[in-house]
């Protein structure tokens, strides 16, 4: 018993000492549990949409949004920090883990509400691009043509967080859409973009450079070569075209083939690439026919007719010869569309030495004629060339039908456009647009500002250093687009402002008529303009879809 009551005494004397030192702040305070409303668990939006929410906050002891810090994460970026979210969609496609983060000032305490961004291209569609320099680099801007859209204006390095280049060269859009002919094109076609003599291969469809073969090199065009493989001393591309021959649709799906002829270091390179049941075909480094010689940085096609719409909705072109021009000898060849090359006897087209080739194109006239423009630094000079038999009789040629000065009206930075259907040239020059019939060649009379300006710049609020630097005409032949540039003599086009614009007009192609359409054309979209394309998405000869209906939005 009398340890029982010592263990009973000493049990009371420890509850009594743990309740004298139990000397804690017992003053607690409730925690604001917030809710947040009216964010969805996912959202759909387009590059370059529109993405607003609007939380609703709800606190178990206050609201007062105030009392709060926010920041908003996309993909693991903060974009925003502010209570509502508004931000123009400019990333790379694909799902996005997001969350939007409410911090309470007071308490420090934090608030996570996640939800998904799934962000799908907007680029698989009809858009005008324009490939620029801006800031030293080159860059591209582009414009939706589905619908109510602004630019997205020099994105590239920006959106992809890598350059795209230093020097702007060329745009060329590939249509063939086709696995086999890879690397040139895949499943959705290709837009290939020409900077520092090496051509990007980007998706038709999502604008996004390939990440398995981000360029054309050579081995795309040797790589059905026996071995050993061909030693190229140089591949530095220059210049690339596409010709549509067929586009033809079957009740299986379409049928189509097209032919890609690039300019590398003076040589010439082919590609006959076909979908479906056709085979591809490649030629590499094809020299020119005159010794020493040297292709210079442009080709055409002599003959653009439709070809018969005889089965199945055609809509191709008979491309005809691919004409070339080797700028040491001065001289006028051509190649087939798979790479053979001809000489042509001087008897039947002379020499123009120093001369270069600035541009060419097929015209309407008979006998595959075609128009080229030759600069020598100072002045530009006008070329008609036909098919027709040798002087040698050895078999057909080429044939020198015309030429002509161009006086002031060109030099060697002049864009042009031949009509498809009849016998206009459109050219810039400077800060002016000319129209010129190319009969007039034929019959002595050249071009001069007085007959043949359409318009100049300052007609539309421009002053005298903006000049015309591309100009790009829809497939309908009913629009015009003129870009411009505001950079002086900036020729890096440094600073943040863009002052590359995109000028509209209405074009109507029987007429000739040329109206400016303000309401459409842009200030401010791009760098100094170097090429301006309209990407149709899928290719409709003239606009004319398989049922016969116009597809032309622009």
């Amino acid at each position: 018993m009398k340890h029982i009551g010592f263990l009973y005494i000493m049990i009371i004397g420890m509850l009594v000492a743990s309740c004298y030192k139990d000397l804690g702040n017992y003053d607690y305070r409730e925690i604001n549990e917030l809710e947040v409303d009216s964010i969805l668990s996912q959202y759909a939006r387009d590059v370059d949409d529109s993405l607003v929410i609007r939380p609703v906050l709800k606190g178990s002891l206050y609201s007062d949004t105030s009392r709060f810090s926010y920041a908003w994460e996309i993909d693991g970026t903060t974009v925003a920090e502010s209570h509502d979210l508004q931000i123009v969609i400019n990333m790379r496609p694909g799902m996005k883990y997001s969350r939007y983060i409410v911090t309470d000032k007071e308490t420090g305490v934090k608030k996570y509400h996640e939800f998904q961004l799934n962000v799908s291209s907007s680029t698989a569609g009809d858009l005008i691009m324009v490939l620029s320099k801006y800031q030293g680099r080159s860059e591209l801007s582009y414009l939706r043509l589905d619908k109510p859209a602004n630019w997205a204006v020099n994105y590239y390095q920006d959106r992809y967080e890598e350059p795209l280049g230093t020097n702007p060269q060329q745009l060329t859009i590939c249509y063939l859409e086709s696995s086999k002919g890879s690397p040139f094109v895949n499943s959705y076609g290709r837009v290939m973009v020409l900077t520092d003599h090496e051509i990007k291969l980007l998706d038709k469809s999502t604008l996004m450079l390939d990440t398995i073969s981000p360029t054309l090199t050579q081995e795309a065009y040797t790589g059905l070569a026996t071995y050993p493989k061909p030693d190229i001393e140089r591949y530095e591309p220059e210049f690339i075209t596409e010709a549509i021959y067929i586009w033809r649709y079957v009740t299986y799906g379409a049928q189509e083939w097209t032919y890609n002829m690039q300019i590398s270091a003076g040589h010439l390179y082919t590609a006959s690439m076909a979908s479906a049941v056709w085979s591809s075909n490649w030629s590499y480094d094809k020299e020119s026919p005159y010794k020493d010689g040297y292709f210079d940085a442009f080709g055409y096609w002599d003959e653009m007719n439709d070809t018969p719409n005889d089965h199945n909705i055609q809509m191709g072109y008979e491309p005809g010869d691919f004409i070339l021009f080797d700028k040491n000898h001065g001289r006028f060849a051509y190649a087939s569309v798979y790479g053979s090359v001809y000489s042509i006897e001087e008897e039947d087209v002379k020499a123009f030495p120093n001369y270069n080739l600035l541009w060419g194109a097929a015209t309407s006239r008979p006998n595959t004629t075609s128009i080229a423009v030759l600069n020598n630094g100072d002045q530009c000079r006008m070329v008609l060339l036909q098919s027709g038999t040798a002087a040698s009789g050895k078999g057909t040629t080429k044939k020198l039908v015309g030429e002509m000065g161009a006086g002031n009206t060109m030099n060697a930075n002049s864009s042009f456009y031949m009509m498809k259907y009849n016998e206009y040239l459109l050219y810039a020059t400077g800060n002016k647009l000319y129209r010129y019939n190319t009969l007039d060649i034929t019959s002595g009379t050249a071009p001069n500002e007085t007959r043949n300006k359409v318009f100049d710049l300052t007609q539309f609020g421009y002053d005298a250093s903006a000049v015309i630097t591309d100009i790009c005409v829809s497939r309908t032949e009913k629009t015009l687009l003129v870009g411009v540039s505001r950079y002086g003599d900036d020729a890096e086009a440094m600073g943040e402002e863009a002052k590359g614009d995109i000028l509209y007009f209405d074009l109507n192609s029987s007429t000739m008529d040329i109206q400016y359409n303000e309401e459409k054309s842009h200030k401010g979209v791009a760098g100094i303009p170097v090429d301006v394309e309209i990407k149709y998405q899928t290719h409709y000869r003239n606009g004319i879809d398989r049922n016969g209906v116009l597809q032309d939005n622009i």
